[in-house]
């Protein structure tokens, strides 16, 4: 005889059914939730690293371009200089010679000899004087200078000419005064001979320009 089953005695089966259907279910959202979860430890833990380093790398490679440009700018602009020098080197020395970086005490005593010769106007006395340069804040445009005083012998001719010459050397320089004498030697009748002495300044180039 065949037993009749009734839905409500089958209903603790379907909720017994249905509980291990969610069950199941959730235990695959725990699953695939556990998934990412792994998968989001390993990309901060394993990735993050690698494009934490790849980012350092770009950012190297960016300032060393930058680098690079600015060192390819410097030696571009040393190179343009190099350029602009070689262009005014051959009028350095004549600039050097009429104002130099130095008194130049021995150049200009060897420029006084040579006019002394040219112009047969013996040298008696050559004598440097050392200016005090000591400038102020009110007293910036005074030149850098040094005395030179010259007293040589010559005729009346020879001494035009060893002024001139003086008056037209390269040097920078300010003469300051200028006396013509008879000589001493009073022996000879007619005696041509005159003493000069001339007082000078020669300039050079200060410090404070450099």
């Amino acid at each position: 005889m065949i037993e009749q089953t009734s839905w409500f005695q089958l209903q603790p089966l379907y909720r017994y059914i249905r509980q291990q259907a969610e069950n199941r279910q959730f235990t695959k959202y725990l699953e695939i939730g556990a998934t990412f979860f792994l998968i989001a430890i390993f990309l901060f833990f394993a990735i993050m690293p690698t494009a934490s380093a790849i980012s350092t790398l770009i950012g190297e490679v960016n300032s060393k371009k930058e680098l690079s440009t600015a060192m390819s700018t410097k030696i571009s602009n040393i190179m343009q200089a190099q350029t602009s020098f070689s262009q005014i080197q051959e009028n350095y020395a004549i600039v050097e010679s009429s104002y130099p970086s130095l008194p130049q005490f021995y150049q200009s005593s060897a420029v006084i000899s040579y006019i002394s010769r040219d112009t047969s106007t013996p040298i008696k006395q050559i004598k440097f004087q050392i200016n005090n340069q000591n400038k102020t804040n009110s007293d910036t445009d005074t030149d850098t200078t040094f005395g030179l005083d010259i007293s040589s012998a010559g005729s009346y001719q020879s001494i035009l000419r060893s002024i001139e010459e003086l008056s037209n050397t390269r040097r920078l320089i300010d003469i300051k005064s200028i006396q013509i004498s008879q000589t001493d030697d009073k022996q000879q009748v007619g005696n041509s001979q005159l003493n000069l002495t001339i007082n000078t300044d020669l300039y050079y180039l200060s410090q404070d320009n450099d």
